[in-house]
């Protein structure tokens, strides 16, 4: 469709290797990301024999952490002072720390007493989002710095979204792959644990070593104390409106995932369609995350990542219908998620950038660190909610693992893989609609920032 907007002037493209580069470090992310979702859960109920509640309760506590982490973390990286840059240094001493607490997070010994195990899964989970997030927000906060130009953060974030893609994939297709080598599957998480610990530390060694922050943000650090600079980030509008459309959707993407295993192991009654499962997804999302850059160049990001939601929440409803073997009707309707998340895998990105900018103006301060920091809080907290939830809503729902499922159990194991889900995402959609912000407004707000009476310019 044409577009309604008149383009600005194009700033100079990055080079390809650059993006390729940045997407390589958000596949290590992202392989993290998709094991913990995909699998730890399953692996503390399933393989160490932990009680459902009990497991998502150890989580709960864990994750109370990253109430402080997440802002504190992108607040100090947009203070830090070094000789590698405010953000890059966390990527060059955390590469090797993130290695062994992913490593740690799949060690846990089975028959440990509840008291012991929830010790162990707290503690091994503060150690582990610890490490996460003081390298995954200053890595975040290197896009928005790398260029300013509305277009090219959607280019940017599409070949990251591939990055991100393989990583999600291959992170839990290859966790899945070692640990099923293994007669003993206790050994064989163990094992895995330590594969992917180790290649997503060479990942961020490789990232830190390639990329170079611009010079021209390396010193502009912020003065803001730590509550002034969470209050002021609550105070940009159009942050607030992509907060709360992203925060939605993710909970309901991960609710999605989190009780994947569990719909397919039960409700469809093919625990061996797994891998397929997770393949005919991810190649969707693939196939049309160029698709989305390709209507956000020509609409806006915001009604891109809308319409995106409108179809996975659709595909989301129709799941509640699928009966046991019913595998065509199945594939059909993930492989239509698919398309759907493969808005949510680009556009948010590329949308906050932008918003950054909006504080840029009133602040006259460049505080990525501080707007990754909040972003990256609300992305944990609704993956918490998914996994422990997901804990509580099985036990309540009276699911017992390595069993047959009572009726009740498989109608909480739908609820809560499909339709919930679709009504989160649905609850999205009026803040995307009113998005304030289009590629003509973002053009003005450049052109106001560089202006030299502008507060940035002080």
């Amino acid at each position: 469709m044409p577009s309604s907007q008149p383009s600005p002037p194009r700033a100079e493209a990055l080079p390809l290797g650059l993006k390729l580069t940045y997407a390589f470090g958000n596949f290590g992310f992202s392989m993290l990301l998709s094991t913990v979702s995909f699998f730890l859960l399953f692996f503390y109920t399933d393989v160490v024999g932990v009680a459902p509640a009990l497991a998502s309760s150890a989580l709960l506590i864990g994750k109370i952490w990253d109430i402080v982490n997440d802002p504190l973390f992108g607040w100090l990286t947009d203070r830090t002072h070094s000789r590698f840059g405010r953000r890059r240094v966390y990527l060059i001493f955390g590469a090797a720390p993130m290695a062994l607490t992913t490593f740690l997070l799949w060690s846990m010994p089975p028959g440990l007493s509840p008291a012991w195990a929830f010790l162990w899964i707290a503690l091994s989970y503060i150690l582990f989002d610890t490490c996460f997030t003081l390298t995954q927000v200053p890595y975040w906060a290197l896009a928005p710095e790398l260029t300013q130009d509305y277009d090219e953060r959607t280019s940017l974030t599409a070949i990251t979204g591939f990055g991100l893609l393989f990583g999600f994939f291959g992170g839990s297709i290859l966790l899945r792959l070692i640990s099923g080598r293994f007669a003993d599957p206790h050994a064989g998480y163990l094992v895995a644990g330590a594969v992917v610990g180790g290649l997503v530390g060479g990942v961020l060694g490789f990232a830190a070593w390639r990329i170079r922050e611009p010079a021209q943000f390396r010193a502009q650090t912020t003065n803001l104390p730590i509550f002034a600079a969470i209050r002021a980030t609550f105070r940009n509008r159009p942050f607030n409106f992509l907060l709360a459309a992203f925060s939605l959707a993710r909970l309901g993407f991960m609710l999605t995932t989190t009780f994947l295993a569990y719909f397919v192991t039960y409700q469809l009654q093919a625990p061996g369609k797994l891998p397929l499962t997770l393949l005919v997804n991810m190649t969707a999302i693939g196939v049309f995350i160029f698709f989305w850059k390709w209507v956000s160049d020509r609409t806006s990001k915001g009604m891109a990542y809308a319409f995106g939601l409108v179809v996975m929440a659709a595909a989301l409803a129709l799941s509640f219908r699928v009966q046991p073997g019913q595998l065509l009707f199945f594939f059909l309707i993930i492989a239509l998620i698919g398309v759907g998340n493969s808005a949510h895998w680009v556009i948010p990105l590329a949308m906050l950038p932008d918003v950054v900018e909006e504080d840029e103006l009133h602040t006259g301060q460049r505080r990525e660190g501080m707007y990754y920091g909040v972003y990256g809080l609300a992305d944990k907290i609704m993956r918490t909610l998914g996994v422990v939830g997901a804990g509580w809503v099985l036990q309540g729902f009276g699911y017992v693992a390595h069993a047959a499922q009572t009726p009740q159990a498989l109608l909480g194991i739908r609820l809560f893989f499909g339709l919930l889900p679709a009504i989160l995402i649905l609850l999205a959609l009026p803040f995307l609609f009113f998005y304030p912000v289009s590629r003509r407004s973002h053009a003005d707000l450049r052109r106001r920032l560089e202006r030299p009476e502008s507060p940035a310019a002080g």
